[in-house]
C-alpha cells in the first residue's frame, strides 16, 4: 500500500501544498499567494488553510497521512524546526514553525531548506535517480542548492549547505544579494541579476531593443528574446550570465565532486540557449578528473519540484 504525505512548498510569493503518494504522483495541490507583506502569522494561517484544504479535497484525515513536509526558504534550522531570517519573508526572525503547525495537526512535520527539498525531489523521482552523489541547482530570482552525497540529503552542522549561490565568485563586486555579501554567483547568474546588468547597461546609453520595455517591467524573459532576435547587448548579457552559471559549476565540481549537477528553477527553460554556453567554461576551467566524472544535466520535475520535495522529507 502506497503511504501518502502532505507536502509545503513556501515561496516568498506563493505557497504551492499537496498530498503525494510514495511513487511521487500529486494527488492534488492548491496554489495559494504567501502574502508575505502582511507578516508571519498571516503566511502561517495561508499555510494552515492550504493544508486543510489538501486534507479535504483528497478525502483525508490528518491519520491518513505519514505527515507534512516543509520546504521553506533559509536561513533554517531542520532539526528544531526553526526558520531563522529569510530575507524574502519580512519579520520571519527565529519562527518556531513545525512546533506551531503541530499544534493545530497531530502528525510527524519536517522542515528543511526549499533547495535541500528540490534536491531530494529530483534525487528519488527526477534527474538524479540512481545518482548517489549529486548537486541539484535552482537559477530563478535567486540561487540556491541542495547535495545528495552517499544517497543522502546532505544538511551540514546546521542545516544550511550547498548555499551555492553564497560563494563569491568576485571579492569586489557588487552586493545585490540579499545576503550582504558581495560578488556573490547570485549577483552574477540569477534572473534577477541578469536584469540588473541590463538596466545598468541601459541606463550608460547603450543601444538595445530593450530599452523600449519600461524598466520597471524588464524580466529575464525579455532578454533571451531580444537575444534570439539578435540584439547585440542582449547576446552580450546570455554570453556574461553562461559564463557565470559555468563558474559556478566548476566550483561545484570542485567542492562536492558529484556525479551529476542538475539545473533547475526558471532559466532552465533556457536551457538550449544556455548550455553549449555554459560547458565551454567548465571544459576550460574544471579540474579534468572531476569534469570527466560528472554530467551536467536539466532538471526533471519543474514548478511542483519543492512540493514533491516536501512531502518526500516524510516518506
Amino acid at each position: 500500500m502506497k503511504k501518502l504525505a502532505c507536502g509545503v512548498d513556501l515561496g516568498g510569493t506563493k505557497i504551492n501544498t499537496g498530498i503525494m503518494d510514495s511513487d511521487g504522483n500529486i494527488l492534488y495541490n492548491v496554489k495559494v499567494p504567501t502574502e508575505a507583506d502582511k507578516g508571519p502569522q498571516h503566511v502561517i494561517n495561508n499555510i494552515k488553510k492550504s493544508i486543510i484544504d489538501s486534507l479535504k479535497n483528497t478525502k483525508l484525515e490528518i491519520d491518513q497521512i505519514a505527515g507534512i513536509g516543509i520546504g521553506a526558504p533559509g536561513p533554517l534550522n531542520a532539526d528544531s524546526g526553526v526558520v531563522e531570517c529569510p530575507p524574502n519573508l519580512p519579520g520571519w526572525i527565529d519562527i518556531h514553525l513545525v512546533d506551531i503547525l503541530k499544534q493545530e495537526f497531530n502528525t510527524e512535520i519536517k522542515l528543511n531548506n526549499d533547495a535541500n527539498a528540490a534536491a531530494l525531489a529530483e534525487h528519488l523521482f527526477g534527474a538524479g535517480q540512481g545518482i548517489d552523489d549529486m548537486v541539484y541547482v535552482t537559477v530563478s530570482t535567486g540561487i540556491g542548492g541542495g547535495a545528495i552525497i552517499g544517497g543522502k540529503l546532505y544538511n551540514g552542522a546546521n542545516s544550511n549547505a550547498a548555499e551555492i549561490g553564497h560563494h563569491s565568485i568576485n571579492f569586489d563586486g557588487p552586493r545585490w544579494c540579499n545576503c550582504g555579501n558581495p560578488g556573490c554567483l547570485e549577483s552574477y547568474a540569477s534572473g534577477t541579476s541578469l536584469v540588473k546588468f541590463a538596466k545598468k547597461y541601459i541606463e550608460s546609453g547603450r543601444n538595445t531593443i530593450l530599452k523600449n520595455i519600461p524598466m520597471d517591467e524588464l524580466k529575464a524573459e525579455n532578454i533571451f528574446d531580444a537575444a534570439k532576435s539578435g540584439d547585440e547587448l542582449a547576446l552580450k548579457l546570455i554570453e556574461n550570465e553562461a559564463f557565470y552559471l559555468g563558474v559556478g559549476i566548476v566550483n561545484i565540481m570542485a567542492f562536492y565532486n558529484p556525479k551529476r549537477i542538475i539545473i533547475g528553477g526558471g532559466l532552465s527553460s533556457q536551457w538550449d540557449v544556455l548550455y553549449d554556453k555554459m560547458m565551454k567554461t567548465v571544459k576550460d576551467r574544471a579540474l579534468k578528473p572531476n569534469r570527466e566524472i560528472c554530467d551536467v544535466v536539466k532538471a526533471k520535475l519543474g514548478g511542483d519540484v519543492g512540493l514533491i520535495g516536501a512531502a518526500a522529507l516524510v516518506l
